[in-house]
């Protein structure tokens, strides 16, 4: 087993697998914190019962209106509530199931292999993130959507636009054009035929959930930003946790058969997905001593929640045989992400075939990381294998 210690961090003085110290605070303290985001006061939520309660009361909306999103999107359904956020769940709902993830495995691993042939060809010392990482989700993702490669990168580009921009006004605009953008593709679609996900978004012959234009490509944005940058970061860490922890490695490769306990486990150790979705409150609420107002902007802290020592017992050991309780990797709710099951499937698959490939595989140098608006995750991971 592995616990964070101090000497183990980033340039930045931070633990690759800490929470945040603040957050960590804000967990012991047994109360709520706030910070401003964009120049705007946010309560935050930190313990595993309060993130629950963020996430399921109705008293806490993500459909009403609040200064950071004046107004809501057609289709834009991580920001509904029930029952409106049904509908468009419902759309998507059966490209999203466990039996459909278990159906795309043989691809997966196909396409893992690809990637994991041009690692080899490149030798030691390339990159894991860019040659893997994001590769191997890329070309799942967009072959569940029916993009080209090209259609995909010019998708993946505008969204870290937005995703790495730290003025309001900015992400505004750059959240207008990407919407302007994969409307386009929408509307394109209409006109072809086809059997992936995008095609069944833009058909109008679907008995009694038949989108507008402007609902499809909502939701379309919507599952972009829900799952794509986060399903390449969870990648790229689930990689790191296991690389820079031989012990839990060594455990994983005598009993593979762990490696679902093994997936869980890193879906709840590392701090990914720091944040969820803001949520307004509708009314009135006291929590432990804060008044929350109507009107105020409340985000539950996902990592830091499964880091919660009343839900999980040593919270920050690291152990691929901890038993699976449940987490917050994916949020909690109605929004749970509807793709969690594709993303844990590139995990497992990403995890298994690079260890079967280079039995020796190990790291090639200091892991610099990359923090943006609620994610964290390496932002290189140079390897070697062999006796290089």
């Amino acid at each position: 087993m592995s616990t964070d210690t101090p000497d183990e961090t980033t340039p930045a003085g931070r633990c690759p697998f800490a929470i945040q110290d603040g957050h960590r605070a804000i967990l012991a303290s047994g109360t709520v914190g706030s910070f401003d985001l964009f120049g705007i006061q946010h309560w935050l939520v930190a313990g595993a019962e309060d993130v629950k309660l963020v996430t399921n009361d109705p008293r806490f909306s993500s459909a009403a209106p609040s200064e950071m999103l004046p107004d809501r999107r057609p289709g834009w359904f991580s920001g509904m509530d029930l029952p409106e956020h049904s509908r468009y769940r419902q759309k998507i709902a059966g490209d999203f199931t466990l039996r459909s993830a278990r159906k795309q495995e043989t691809f997966v691993v196909e396409a893992a292999d690809a990637c994991l042939d041009g690692i080899e060809a490149a030798g030691p010392g390339t990159d894991l993130i860019s040659g893997y990482a994001k590769q191997l989700p890329s070309l799942v993702i967009n072959a569940l959507y029916g993009l080209t490669p090209e259609e995909g990168a010019v998708l993946e580009t505008r969204m870290r636009s937005i995703t790495g921009s730290t003025d309001l006004d900015s992400v505004k605009t750059l959240t207008d054009d990407f919407f302007v953008h994969a409307g386009e593709l929408v509307r394109a679609k209409r006109d072809e035929q086809g059997d992936d996900l995008l095609h069944r978004l833009a058909s109008t012959a679907d008995g009694e959930i038949s989108l507008s234009d402007d609902e499809a490509t909502g939701v379309f944005a919507t599952l972009l930003f829900a799952g794509h940058d986060s399903v390449q970061q969870m990648v790229g860490y689930c990689l790191y946790a296991l690389l820079s922890h031989p012990e839990q490695q060594a455990a994983l490769r005598a009993q593979p058969d762990l490696i679902d306990h093994a997936v869980e486990e890193m879906l709840r150790f590392l701090p990914v997905n720091q944040m969820g979705v803001p949520r307004v409150c509708v009314e009135d609420v006291d929590l432990h001593g804060v008044r929350i107002s109507a009107g105020d902007n409340v985000i539950p802290l996902y990592s830091t929640a499964n880091r919660d020592p009343r839900l999980f017992l040593d919270p920050d050991v690291f152990d691929v045989r901890r038993p699976p309780e449940g987490n917050f990797a994916f949020g909690h709710g109605i929004h749970k992400c509807p793709g969690q099951h594709i993303a844990r499937l590139l995990i497992k698959v990403a995890c298994l075939r690079l260890f079967e490939r280079f039995p020796d595989v190990r790291l090639a140098g200091d892991v610099p990381m990359n923090e943006g608006l609620g994610l964290f995750s390496p932002a290189e991971l140079r390897i070697t294998w062999g006796t290089a």
